[in-house]
């Protein structure tokens, strides 16, 4: 990773910490049958908004699915996981460790954080989700092995600890073991698990603290881009650069419900015929206002200063957003269609989520659908967005789609895809150029 200043020689921009610089995204796009975020009951989420019942696309659903993309695109990877003990343990096992030991030296090494609150749970792995690059993982294990010995003295010292604690313990006639006796069973349990990280905690190496900590404290692209957040430790938490909102439907839902069965191929007659499984399913159809901001300043300080990698960051999270359909039942539905309309400011202000232009629900087009009207509201809102604040914080925008007409309030029609990102970071190298 470059550091600021060689950032500044090798892009020709100038990094002005005190600037801010936010890429918009706004999409509307149609997808038809489908069911692409389910809540619980496995029906399609729902928001209401203008009093209305909307169609929703979680925002959480729609991160996952672009940063999982993102990282394919960049060859980086970030794990949000409880297993980080397990996984520097099956490291260390493949390297000829005891596995067994492998295990407890991994669960050691998250208590040498002494991050109050953070420790392991009952099935071994973490008690909080962790963000860390991929490689921490390695560099946990290669921390252990260096510090084996260490470690293993602070093992040992646990184990005579329990073992005392254990023979303290008064002990219980196997005569009485009813239901009563095994609930009581069941909570000693629960403590002397409690008492076992407590002991552990206790004897942690405090001489690894920082060795741990700079692992916990570590980012990689998508950390940058994404962030995280570890409680009680500041210094591990990470601002994100990308916004995502909840996407709705411009206009009004209906849920349709749909009856299905499932043949049983085997059946061919007699007294049983017919389906082998029937029920129903919940779907609907949408046109969908989405929306997502990078703020690229944030992203070039979470990656100390490298603006080139910053650049392929934006540019891998502009095409993800945009091409990327959230999956759900996507073997019965193939929903994957693509935006009528990719609308992208780069603002030197705020970023501005133009939601507003369908608080009043789109009504259907008697020839046309939703579309039409989704794409008239959105011309307008923009525009008296900008007779608001005025043009000064709007460095660039433009459009682009599958729409064959252009759109004026919205700035430049481009071809395609490319030439949009490529139009986006040429307006923010520009902004980077000292003023003539």
């Amino acid at each position: 990773m470059t550091t600021t200043k060689d950032a500044k020689a090798t892009t020709g921009t100038v990094f002005d910490p005190a600037q801010t610089v936010h890429v918009d995204v706004h999409l509307i796009q149609s997808f038809p049958y489908s069911n692409l975020n389910r809540d619980r009951q496995g029906a399609p989420k729902t928001a209401s908004y203008g009093a209305t019942v909307r169609g929703r696309l979680s925002a959480q659903n729609t991160r996952r699915h672009t940063r999982t993309d993102v990282e394919k695109t960049l060859g980086v990877r970030a794990l949000r996981t409880r297993q980080v003990p397990k996984e520097v343990a099956a490291i260390l096992a493949e390297r000829g460790w005891d596995a067994q030991e492998a295990l407890a030296a991994a669960q050691m090494l998250i208590y040498c954080a002494h991050v109050k609150g953070l420790g392991v749970a009952d099935n071994g792995g973490t008690n909080a989700l962790l963000f860390l690059p991929e490689a921490a993982l390695t560099d946990f294990a290669e921390l252990a092995e260096a510090e084996r010995e260490q470690l293993a003295g602070a093992l040992a010292k646990v184990e005579a600890e329990l073992a005392k604690a254990k023979k303290k313990r008064p002990a219980k006639s196997s005569d009485t073991a009813d239901v009563d006796d095994q609930a009581e069973a069941d909570e000693e349990d629960e403590e002397a698990e409690s008492a076992a990280g407590t002991v552990m905690a206790k004897h942690a190496p405090k001489e690894l603290k920082a060795l741990v900590l700079a692992i916990l404290r570590s980012r990689n692209a998508a950390v940058a881009a994404y962030g995280r957040m570890l409680a009680n430790e500041a210094e591990s938490s990470v601002n994100g650069a990308v916004q995502v909102a909840h996407g709705l439907t411009t206009h009004r839902l209906s849920v349709q419900v749909d009856f299905f069965s499932a043949v049983d191929d085997v059946l061919t007659g007699g007294t049983e015929t017919g389906a082998g499984h029937i029920g129903d399913q919940r779907y609907t159809t949408g046109v969908y206002y989405r929306y997502a901001s990078l703020n690229w300043h944030e992203l070039v300080r979470n990656l100390d200063g490298d603006e080139a990698t910053a650049r392929e960051v934006l540019e891998a999270f502009t095409r993800s957003f945009i091409t990327t359909v959230l999956p759900a039942k996507g073997n019965n539905t193939a929903a994957f269609t693509l935006p009528h309309l990719v609308y992208t400011t780069v603002r030197t202000d705020r970023p501005i989520n133009l939601v507003g232009a369908f608080e009043t629900p789109v009504r259907a087009a008697e020839e046309g659908g939703f579309l039409p009207g989704s794409l008239t509201a959105l011309g307008k809102h923009a525009a008296a967005t900008d007779r608001f604040l005025g043009a000064k914080g709007r460095a660039f925008h433009a459009h682009t789609g599958l729409v064959d007409d252009d759109i004026p309030s919205l700035g430049k029609r481009l071809d395609g895809l490319d030439d949009l990102i490529d139009s986006i970071t040429g307006a923010i190298a520009d902004l980077g150029k000292p003023a003539k």
